[in-house]
């Protein structure tokens, strides 16, 4: 079972002092560009792979912008090859689907723990015959519910369900909608468990894209449209992490 980070990153090019300790982390390469140009003094410090990654600053502090791909797997080669350049905080800025009517497109979800399947990577990390608690940090969740005050999108906390495969999800409304989970992504469950295999600290903000309560061929909001949540979000996540101690 692995226990310890890479030493050495193979798939960021990067050299030590590419990577900030705060770290926002993003699925669609156009999403981490359009953060880079919101920082003051952005670079481009890998696109290897196509795993954008920029370091720039924010109210003076530091902040790298990467983008991990989609699902658990690729995100967690992404997470743990910052985790060894020195990421010590990192937030996922992403997208969710809405397995609930009354949480809308558009609207804001801040997870407090992720659901995920049993086996397969989950398994690889932690052992046979453990359900580890997916949860993220509470300091860095409380900020981000902070700065996300007053900037007039509708905010929903609660738990949410890491899927490893989008196009089988159109159930999951009946299956978990009901049960309180607010919505499904792919990524957030591997970033709380290595956040707390590491010991960094980590959170997430989601954008409700799409309501799987409308069925797949419902509205699903484009990146040219999400684009203005993703800055008003995007803002309040980089002041977090300039908060954070």
């Amino acid at each position: 079972m692995p226990r310890n980070a890479p030493t050495d990153p193979i798939h960021l090019r990067v050299n030590p002092g590419d990577v900030s300790d705060r770290v926002v982390i993003v699925g669609d390469p156009d999403r981490a560009r359009l953060l880079s140009s919101m920082l003051r003094g952005s670079r481009l410090v890998n696109e290897n792979r196509g795993f954008i990654t920029y370091t720039g600053e924010y109210d003076g502090v530091g902040i790298t912008v990467a983008t991990h791909g989609i699902g658990a797997p690729s995100a967690s080669i992404v997470i743990e090859e910052l985790i060894s350049m020195g990421a010590r905080v990192i937030i996922r800025l992403g997208t969710v689907g809405s397995l609930r009517r009354d949480v809308g497109i558009g609207d804001v979800v801040v997870p407090t723990g992720s659901a995920y399947n049993y086996g397969g990577i989950y398994t690889q990390y932690l052992g046979p015959h453990i359900c580890y608690p997916a949860v993220p940090s509470p300091e860095v969740t409380m900020e981000l519910l902070r700065q996300l005050e007053g900037i007039g999108l509708r905010v929903f906390v609660g738990p949410v369900y890491s899927s490893d495969a989008f196009y089988a999800e159109e159930d999951l409304v009946s299956v978990l909608g009901s049960r309180g989970f607010l919505g499904v992504e792919m990524e957030t469950a591997i970033l709380f468990i290595l956040g707390m295999l590491r010991g960094v600290k980590t959170g997430a903000v989601l954008v409700v894209s799409n309501n799987l309560t409308e069925g797949r061929g419902g509205r699903f909001l484009t990146a040219q449209e999400l684009g203005p949540v993703m800055e008003r979000v995007g803002q309040a996540v980089f002041k977090a992490l300039a908060s954070i101690k």
